[in-house]
């Protein structure tokens, strides 16, 4: 992923170098806010889809959650995320009580970072303004594509001309601004593909999160090429918008630091780079998960119900528990999805319970195929591999 396949990429130290107790103090708390006005025809994540939320029994029932879990919050909490579903659908009123539930972290010591997810058509002066009065500095905007063909395809509520304004105004109020891009998408060619870009690198975003098209089965995708109204996206098309998308990016001076992941330096994306890089974080909100790391680095891993209505019951979250050999793995896998990769010494503290001669066999056959590369005591995926990050998963996580 790094340009100098000998070298991470730019940037400041990876967390992974930090000690399992410094990462104890340094907590990420992300906020699943269920609410979309119509469904994607691509995406299956949890969510209640029409224009007017129930806004008040959410922001209840994260008050109870909040309450319950106050504990696992305690004094920790460095990097804020809402996402979903649609945050901004819930309107300035909305986002100003969710933040008031969590005042006692807003409200302390200035956070890292705190991230709020928002559609282009629900973008303006006042929902700006709000968000810097609850203390949000990033904004993380689903565009998904400058094209009208894209945006009709997936079921967008945006034009082309509401996505330009709405990332253009996040800059101009301040705001550190992520733009999701999806490519690869029916009928997307090189040229469309250039004029995405073009127009994202044109505002001077400095963070772009990019994802080929992926069409998950219970979406209304599959029954729409059935009524054939779609086509299915093509491997080798999405492929080539990966590369040209990785080739263009890093030529124009982005760091590809995370497999999905792009941006100018001092840019990277903080709360998310908790999940890649073995620290603790809690999800309150309908399916939202959780991850605590013990002391051999074992992993508690916590999922709470999928539904709005099952998490207001209070139904119960699920529970899975990692033994250290599996978090070890896990925790493997998920620093290979980065530029900096696997410092070697760093894992061996958090993973107690595993030694170097494990770490070296487990990707053994990896190395020796060149999609890893050892470079001191450091493992990295190979520059170019990036794209076969999947098949590396078969044998890391085995």
């Amino acid at each position: 992923m790094s340009a100098d396949p000998q070298a991470p990429a730019v940037g400041s130290p990876p967390a992974t170098a930090r000690s399992a107790a410094a990462a104890l103090g340094n907590l990420a708390l992300y906020v699943h806010v269920p609410f979309c006005a119509r469904r994607c025809t691509y995406c299956d994540f949890d969510f209640e889809i029409g224009g007017r939320p129930r806004t008040q029994a959410f922001v209840a029932g994260l008050a109870r959650e909040v309450s319950r879990r106050a504990p696992e919050l305690a004094g920790r909490v460095r990097t804020i995320y809402f996402g979903g579903g649609t945050p901004s659908l819930v309107g300035v009123g909305g986002l100003e009580a969710i933040a008031q539930v969590l005042a006692p972290w807003i409200d302390g010591d200035p956070l890292d970072e705190f991230t709020v997810e928002l559609n282009p058509e629900h973008v303006d002066e006042a929902l700006l303004a709000a968000l810097r009065r609850i203390g949000v500095d990033r904004v993380s905007l689903g565009v998904q594509s400058f094209e009208a063909p894209a945006l009709r395809q997936l079921g967008r509520a945006h034009d082309p001309k509401r996505a330009h304004e709405a990332v253009a105004a996040c800059l101009a109020a301040g705001f550190r601004t992520s733009v999701d891009l999806i490519v690869g998408w029916p009928g997307q060619d090189t040229a469309a593909l250039d004029r995405d870009l073009d127009r994202v690198l044109g505002l001077g975003v400095a963070h772009l999160s990019v994802y080929a098209l992926t069409i998950e089965a219970g979406t209304s995708w599959p029954k729409l090429v059935r009524r054939g109204l779609r086509v299915l996206p093509d491997d080798d098309a999405q492929a080539g918008a990966l590369e040209q998308t990785h080739a263009r990016l890093v030529g124009e001076g982005l760091e590809h630091y995370e497999v999905a992941s792009y941006a100018r330096v001092g840019e990277r994306a903080q709360h998310n780079g908790v999940y890649w890089s073995w620290r603790d974080y809690v999800g309150i909100g309908p399916s939202a998960a959780s991850a605590v790391y013990d002391g051999r680095g074992g992993v508690v891993r916590r999922t709470n119900p999928r539904g709005l209505d099952a998490w207001l019951t209070d139904a119960p979250p699920e529970i899975e528990q990692l033994d250290p050999t599996a978090a070890a793995a896990e925790g493997l896998w998920l620093a290979l999805r980065t530029a900096e990769g696997v410092e070697i010494d760093a894992f061996l503290r958090r993973f107690a319970a595993v030694d170097e001669a494990w770490l070296r066999a487990r990707v053994d056959r990896r190395v020796r195929s060149g999609d890893l590369q050892w470079h001191q005591r450091r493992l990295c995926t190979a520059p170019g591999r990036w794209m076969v990050l999947d098949a590396i998963a078969t044998d890391v996580l085995a």
